[in-house]
């Protein structure tokens, strides 16, 4: 979109005009004389005073930290090119509603989550951590009831069932019992 900004606007001011597409991370500018610029949303008021193509879009960086480079700019539709088409399907009526979708069991979804005896995996996990079980046999238990935990993560659950210091901020164990536990331990990974 072609845009002509006041030389005092600011940031604010310019992304209520221009507002950018759900999603975009950086700007595109060029005034067909220069190199064009590209620059995180929150820099925008640094092309105040210009005119030019202005494009929305996200960015693909080469490296890490403040000595990365922009590889790659993938420009996205802003909400006002939108297709009207699109918009105008008519919703489908009773008759032709679809099926529900499976949902996989490892996948991370609203609708389902997966559980050990009632309780959610970080709980357990927790729970596991409480009754000094180690990260090993805890990943072995995990696996063998479908849940597939980063090994980081699980051994963060674990470390917080050890301290009850941490239970007020990350949430209680689960109310395991001992036999459970125990039944817990003796399960093995079903291949």
């Amino acid at each position: 979109m072609t845009i002509q900004l006041h030389e005092m606007a600011k940031t604010k001011k310019i992304l209520a005009t221009h507002q950018p597409p759900r999603g975009a991370t950086h700007f595109r500018f060029a005034d067909g004389k220069h190199k064009p610029v590209i620059d995180k949303i929150a820099n925008i008021d640094s092309i105040a005073g210009c005119k030019g193509e202005l494009e929305w879009g996200k960015v693909e960086y080469e490296g890490r930290g403040k000595h990365a480079k922009i590889k790659a700019f993938t420009p996205m539709e802003t909400p006002s090119e939108t297709k009207p088409a699109a918009k105008a399907q008519n919703p489908p009526t009773p008759a032709q509603k679809t099926p529900p979708v499976a949902v996989s069991t490892t996948a991370r979804s609203k609708e389902r989550k997966n559980k050990i005896l009632g309780h959610s995996a970080c709980a357990v996990a927790k729970a596991l951590g409480k009754a000094g079980v180690r990260p090993e046999e805890a990943d072995r238990i995990m696996r063998s009831h479908g849940i597939e935990m980063p090994k980081a993560s699980l051994s963060v659950q674990l470390g917080f069932g050890r301290n009850p210091a941490s239970w007020e901020r990350h949430g209680q164990p689960a109310a395991l019992t001992d036999g459970q536990i125990a039944e817990l331990r003796a399960t093995r990974v079903e291949q």
